[in-house]
Parts: structure tokens; C-alpha cells; sequence
């Protein structure tokens, strides 16, 4: 909880700062004052819709028979959001894993095996939106941004292929941790979760077209969401993006925020990309990409609240991994 009120108070910090200071105040306290409240709530509301989305996408991946329900699934990633801000790296999907594990009582290894097809099913769509939308001249672009936005998306492509290539080769994981942890004596333990885990992607890639299917009509609909919602907050403020710019720069920035999210102060680069790409594709001048960047990261800052509320709801009642 502690990291949440830290984290809610930066952001307010910044972006009074921001809204004070420098040349774009003026229009920043313009946009903020002809907002309409109404369409803020609505667009808050549509992106946090999309956590349900997110959760349907895990549970495909769930065995049929472990009972697997979207409220309970919903709420850990509430708890995920909370330890992925808190602590670099994806300390939320391992915990997460675990909660899920405990409540619907199936291995750690499977049920991160499942989150981890999950977040792949996401970034490959999130990849392959990015490449498309400037290949298929979706994104209006300047002769001097041009270049750079296409070696963007082909690097976001090529990023997504690597990533898929390590879940679709599960058996080199198990070959790589033989290499490394398996020659540690007092490390066998994680070595043998390791080989368990991989053991558990590799069943996935054999459950078939169903699961992988439902998982990415689950994607589309989550990140049509959380777009749908950014849109809807562009319009609460009379500055709504241009769509084929706005689903660039959520695609490029999903996917990039594997790499950032893993280092401290991640979000501060995630701000600035995100912002970066709306002025460059959306048709935002940079005060109004300012604020529906500042509009993203409260969300996100809110779902982490939830998080920390639910966490600590769990720690008091003793639920079997949240929602049980």
C-alpha cells in the first residue's frame, strides 16, 4: 500500500509541475479545465474493462478442470499491477502465479506457463498491430518521421518473433537451465521448477488451435478496450487522437514495456515513449500528448490502489489466493 500513496503523489507532484511550469502551462491548465468529468469517468472505466479481458486471456490457458473463475483471476492481476510497479522485473506475474495456483488449485509451473502464453498471445497481436497499421498507411507520416517510425515497428516486430521463438522452444529453457542451474548443487530445487515450467509450456503447445484461438480473440478485445478508453478520455479533453496513430502508439508501447518495465524508473520511459509517439502519430500537439499520457498513467496508478486494497483485503479475511 505504502508503494501505491508513493507512487500516486509522484505522479500529482509531476504533473503539477508540469502544469505550472515551462512553455506548454498555459495549454496544459486549458485542457484540464474544458474537461469534461463525465467522459474522464467513462474512458477510466472502459480501460479497467479491460482487466476482465486480461483474465479471460489466462484462463484459456487454464486446465478445463481446474475451475477457473474471471473474478478471482481479475483481482490478481490487480495484485500483479501493485508488485510490478513496487519492484522491477515481473515479480507480479510470479506472485501471481502463485496466488492463482493456490486458489484453483493446479501447479505454480502451470499456471505461470499459462500467464506466460498469455502475455506472448498479447504481444504478438500488440507486434503485429504495430507493424501493419504505418506498413498499411493507417498512420499519417511526415517525410522526416517516416523512416523512424518504420524502424520502430520493425524492431517491435522483430522483438515479438524473438519472444515467441523462446515460448514456441520451450525444450531450449530446460537445455539452458540444465547448462546453468543444474551444475549448482544447492540451486536444484530452481532448477527443477525451471525444468517443471518448461515441461508445462511445452503441454501448451499441444492443447491445440481452442486455447490459443480464445486467448487471442480475449487480446483483441483487451486491447481494444484500453484503446477505446484512451480515445474516450482524448475526447473529454476536445483533443481526441487520430485512431490509426493512437493504436501505433499503444501497440509499440505495449510491447515495449517488456524491456522498460524490467528496469527501475521504467514507467518514466514508458511516459516518455508513449508521449513521444502520440505527437508523432496521432495528430496531438505535445500538450495535449502530455495529457492523455498523464491520463494512461493515473489509470494505471488507480488499478495499482486496487491492488494494494485487494492485497490487503486478502492478508486480513486469509483467502486462499484472493477472491476464495
Amino acid at each position: 500500500m505504502a508503494w501505491a500513496v508513493v507512487f500516486v503523489i509522484v505522479a500529482l507532484a509531476v504533473a503539477g509541475l508540469v502544469a505550472t511550469a515551462g512553455d506548454h502551462g498555459p495549454r496544459l491548465r486549458e485542457l484540464w479545465a474544458r474537461s469534461d468529468p463525465a467522459r474522464l469517468l467513462l474512458g477510466w472505466a472502459v480501460m479497467t474493462s479491460g482487466i476482465v479481458a486480461l483474465a479471460a486471456r489466462w484462463r484459456a490457458f487454464f486446465p478445463r478442470d481446474s475451475g477457473a473463475t474471471l473474478g478471482p483471476l481479475s483481482a490478481i492481476l490487480f495484485v500483479g499491477m501493485l508488485l510490478n510497479y513496487a519492484l522491477p522485473g515481473p515479480v507480479g506475474e510470479l506472485v501471481g502465479a502463485g496466488l492463482a495456483a493456490r486458489r484453483f488449485r493446479v501447479g505454480t509451473e502451470v499456471a505461470l506457463a499459462a500467464g506466460v502464453a498469455a502475455r506472448l498471445v498479447g504481444l504478438a497481436l500488440a507486434g503485429v498491430a504495430a507493424f501493419s497499421v504505418v506498413e498499411l498507411g493507417l498512420v499519417p507520416l511526415d517525410a522526416a518521421m517516416a523512416p523512424w517510425l518504420r524502424s520502430t515497428a520493425a524492431v517491435v516486430a522483430l522483438a515479438v518473433v524473438v519472444l515467441l521463438g523462446l515460448g514456441a522452444f520451450p525444450h531450449r529453457l530446460e537445455q539452458l537451465a540444465a547448462a546453468t542451474l543444474g551444475r549448482v548443487a544447492f540451486l536444484a530445487s530452481l532448477h527443477a521448477s525451471v525444468v517443471r515450467f518448461a515441461h508445462a509450456l511445452a503441454g501448451l503447445r499441444h492443447a491445440g488451435p481452442g486455447p490459443w484461438s480464445l486467448a487471442a480473440g480475449w487480446a483483441l478485445v483487451g486491447h481494444g478496450l484500453v484503446m477505446g478508453g484512451l480515445w474516450i478520455a482524448g475526447t473529454a479533453f476536445g483533443a481526441p487522437p487520430q485512431l490509426g496513430g493512437l493504436a501505433f502508439t499503444y501497440a509499440a508501447s505495449t510491447a515495449g514495456a517488456v524491456l522498460l518495465f524490467a528496469f527501475p524508473g521504467g514507467q518514466l520511459g514508458w511516459d516518455a515513449l508513449f508521449t513521444t509517439l502520440l505527437t508523432a502519430t496521432a495528430g496531438l500537439d505535445v500538450p495535449a500528448a502530455m495529457t492523455l499520457t498523464l491520463c494512461a498513467r493515473l489509470h494505471q496508478l488507480s488499478l495499482v490502489v486496487i491492488g494494494a486494497l485487494l492485497l490487503l483485503r486478502s492478508m486480513r479475511d486469509g483467502t486462499n489466493g484472493l477472491g476464495g
